[in-house]
């Protein structure tokens, strides 16, 4: 999908506008111009006891079926540390703690017919100890799986950021 078919009109006076350099609409006729910024979303590195990453199957499009991480994207106003602990209860109804930054990763997501650029923000984290809650997925996830890194099947993930992100953690062991 090319974003040039899908932002041609202005977003202020709804006249014909044209996408530069696949960042920025410029509108011929009022001269209107936004830039299309990166988006940040982040995700949730949980493993188990054993060592298995805890990995979510997406119920819904894009991607659905397929094998992803808890987390989301970073709304206004929020760190990635904020928004991942509210994406985590969001998803999994547990509060995570000792969020620590592990990578990011640059990715794009086609949602609406629409491609966005993201940043991916990987952060290690645990459930926190001593909540008696258990986790209880929310309808955004078919089924909640732990898989150690290297049993993770590549073409079963649904995004190239975190297809990378895995094949990173196995190459370095």
């Amino acid at each position: 999908m090319d974003n040039k078919d899908v932002l041609k009109y202005c977003p202020r006076c709804s006249g014909p506008a044209v996408l530069e350099d696949f960042r920025k609409i410029v509108c011929g006729g009022c001269g209107f111009g936004i830039y299309l910024n990166t988006a940040v979303a982040v995700a949730a590195l949980i493993f188990d006891g054993e060592g298995r990453l805890m990995v979510v199957r997406r119920n819904h499009e894009p991607r659905a079926g397929m094998l992803d991480l808890p987390g989301g994207f970073v709304d206004f106003g929020e760190t990635a540390e904020e928004a991942l602990a509210r994406e985590v209860r969001e998803e999994l109804g547990m509060a995570v703690s000792h969020v620590e930054y592990y990578r990011s990763i640059p990715n794009t997501y086609l949602y609406g017919d629409v491609l966005y650029h993201t940043l991916d923000v990987f952060f290690k984290c645990r459930f926190d100890e001593g909540t008696d809650n258990k986790i209880r997925s929310n309808d955004e996830i078919k089924e909640i799986v732990y898989k150690y890194p290297k049993d993770l099947v590549e073409e079963e993930i649904a995004f190239e950021s975190m297809r990378g992100l895995i094949r990173g953690m196995c190459e370095s062991g």
